[in-house]
């Protein structure tokens, strides 16, 4: 409230202070009820026009400002200084700018000093350490010091106009340590890191990393396609733009050649890589950040491994080839032997063409393992019983289990375990498990096969009364060659393939296999999982008869086989048969003998020299009267690209070595 003249008071005196303070908000009625005669600066009817002028001026004005007057610098401030005083609000109206503020006068004492003297003179994002709410604290000004004259043109006060700035200080502080933290992050980071500026994609910022991966080439402030042109055509500058354009991060591994060394050639490197397009303040993107990490390393080796796995695959397939070629001539002998009845050496005959089974499975097994592992091997699915296949297999298992001794315990139902599968695959995977469980129990063991139904599933278990397996050993189990350590005379044998080809055809099928032991001398048990058939189909099995050849249905038969013995053998049974046999030797010498001879089947031999029988066949089949001749071709390699590759070069039939004589004779006449 304005102090209102008692009967002693003195009318003009508050007359004067009113009109001074009027209009001056809540500053303006703070002075006015302020008794200005008790302080240093007198009455306000004794003031200079000057000061009341200025006062006017404080009071109106909407930045935060305030005069110190006198020698004893009495202040007076308006509205929007009042926050900037913080407690020291209201008394500091009208007290001595000293007082107010010891706790900086040794700061600011001498800038008025010098004021004092008529200079002006300011300060931005000035630091002052003030107490203004009972506590230290850093604050920070944008300020002027003028010296305000009075009316005889003399300094009589300063004018402070003031600008808190702090939070602006702070945050431009907390920013810039960000800003200082995150690009000591990027310099230090394991991977490159570098900012592409507008859609020039210009240099702004490279740490050291990926300096390192340009060849420490002078990149900063350079258009990237000038930076590095050897990116042209490679798609790296397109990738950047659209991820610029659209606003949508790039992720990927690419591959391009960059200039490296002394002197700089084009190697081939491979990275991954993050392109970040990166905003500016509105949103809009006018930039990119590059996070690159090189792998060329990483792909080779893995190209490497892929290569050497690729070289592995061929060779087991071409040991297979190999192996069956020596193989061939060997079981057509003994074919032959048993056709012409030579009894005088039965024993010896049932000798070899027990190893020579053996043999043949060994190779089967390595062709199993190459197709498996290049994902070649296809199914042949039907619908049918379980039971089915577990007869097959104890079947072909028989000669081991009874020259073992072991007792075999079969609990496999008849009916109500269908099942969708490959047969002949399904039927290997219980060998192979059976097989196992007599290699590795003792003569006299039992041996145990059950099955049922689970839910949706199909169960069959392999049992035995064996060695067991320890528990360290059973996740190795399914390994590919893993055995366990054996007796130097490795009574055993095999070459620890029938376990792993067991879990990829199982796989295969759609189901799963495990591996369960008690631990060494206490068996182990083998557990088969696949889906049970969504419905069964009516399978009729047809027999089909095979027809043996006489001597009333001879045939003119080519052989062409650039394995001597493998040919002659061949011949020799053929010509038991009472077939007329022309034998070559390679391609060139099988098409002159087609010509002339004019076979009705010819038997070709895939691996010929000069020729090879992919080609022979097609021009057997050019000669006249030759077109419909019978092809059967006899290869090591019995994959489903060298069947389809056979039956694309006109062969009718396409068989893998060592080829059976009773196969042989049905591939004669049919397919």
């Amino acid at each position: 409230m304005p102090i209102q003249p008692n009967s002693g008071g003195n009318e003009t005196n508050w007359l004067s202070a009113h009109s001074t303070f009027s209009g001056g908000g809540e500053m303006g009625a703070l002075m006015r009820t302020i008794d200005w005669g008790k302080t240093p600066v007198g009455p306000v009817e004794s003031w200079p026009r000057s000061l009341k002028t200025a006062i006017r001026i404080l009071l109106e004005c909407r930045l935060p400002m305030y005069i110190a007057w006198g020698k004893e610098f009495t202040q007076f401030y308006n509205d929007a200084y009042r926050p900037i005083l913080g407690n020291k609000h209201p008394a500091a109206m009208g007290i001595s700018a000293q007082e107010t503020w010891t706790e900086i006068w040794s700061t600011i004492g001498p800038m008025w000093a010098e004021v004092w003297q008529g200079k002006s003179f300011g300060f931005d994002n000035f630091k002052l350490t003030i107490e203004r709410f009972g506590y230290p604290e850093d604050c920070y000004f944008n300020f002027s010091y003028s010296p305000v004259p009075d009316d005889l043109g003399n300094v009589a006060g300063v004018l402070v106009t003031f600008t808190e700035t702090t939070e602006t200080v702070l945050t431009q502080r907390r920013l810039q340590a960000n800003a200082d933290q995150l690009r000591r992050i990027f310099e230090n980071a394991p991977v490159g890191i570098t900012v592409l500026r507008g859609l020039d994609l210009v240099y702004e910022f490279a740490n050291d990393r990926y300096l390192e991966l340009v060849d420490h080439r002078p990149v900063m402030g350079k258009p990237l396609r000038v930076a590095l042109p050897e990116l042209a055509g490679q798609g790296v500058y397109e990738m950047l733009e659209q991820a610029y354009t659209t606003g949508i991060p790039y992720v990927g591994r690419p591959q391009m050649m960059l200039y490296r060394g002394q002197p700089p050639t084009l190697q081939e490197c491979s990275f991954e890589v993050v392109y970040q397009p990166l905003p500016d303040e509105q949103g809009k993107i006018d930039g990119i950040v590059v996070i690159a990490f090189e792998v060329t390393e990483i792909v080779n080796a893995k190209r490497s491994a892929e290569l050497a796995n690729r070289a592995k695959d061929e060779f087991l397939a071409m040991l297979g080839h190999e192996l069956r070629n020596p193989l061939a001539p060997i079981v057509t002998a003994l074919n032959l032997m048993r056709q012409r009845g030579i009894s005088e050496v039965d024993k010896e005959r049932t000798v070899i063409e027990r190893q020579v089974r053996h043999l043949v499975g060994l190779v089967d097994d390595l062709l199993d393992v190459s197709r498996l592992t290049q994902g070649k091997l296809t199914l042949k699915k039907e619908h049918f019983e379980l039971a089915k296949v577990v007869v097959e297999a104890v079947e072909q298992c028989s000669p081991l289990l009874e020259q073992q001794h072991h007792k075999l315990n079969v609990q496999v139902s008849s009916t109500g375990l269908t099942v969708e599968a490959d047969p002949r695959r399904l039927a290997q995977v219980v060998a192979n498990l059976l097989n196992n469980a007599a290699k590795y129990t003792e003569p006299g063991g039992e041996i145990a096969i059950a099955a049922e139904r689970v839910k949706d599933e199909v169960l069959l278990r392999v049992s035995d009364t064996g060695k067991g397996i320890p528990s360290d050993l059973l996740p190795k189990v399914f390994d590919l060659f893993y055995q366990e350590q054996q007796s130097s005379d490795r009574s055993q044998g095999g070459l620890g393939l029938g376990l792993a080809i067991v879990k990829n055809l199982v796989a295969l099928h759609g189901g799963r296999v495990s591996a369960a032991s008690a631990g060494r001398g206490r068996g182990s048990e083998f557990t088969v999982w696949l889906p049970l058939a969504t419905e069964a189909l009516h399978i009729e099995e047809k027999l089909e008869t095979i027809r043996n050849p006489t001597q009333n249905n001879q045939l003119r038969i080519l052989i062409v086989d650039d394995n001597v013995d493998a040919a002659e053998m061949l011949a020799a049974l053929f010509s038991f048969y009472g077939h007329t046999i022309r034998v070559a030797h390679n391609g060139v010498e099988g098409l002159e003998v087609a010509q002339y001879f004019l076979p009705d089947i010819a038997v070709l031999d895939i691996g010929l020299p000069v020729m090879d029988g992919y080609e022979l066949a097609r021009r057997i089949r050019q000669l006249p009267g030759l077109s419909k001749i019978r092809l059967l071709a006899v290869s090591g390699y019995g994959q489903q690209q060298d069947r389809e590759r056979s039956h694309k070069a006109g062969f009718n039939v396409h068989l893998v070595k060592p080829v059976d004589a009773d196969e042989l004779n049905a591939a004669l006449f049919s397919d």
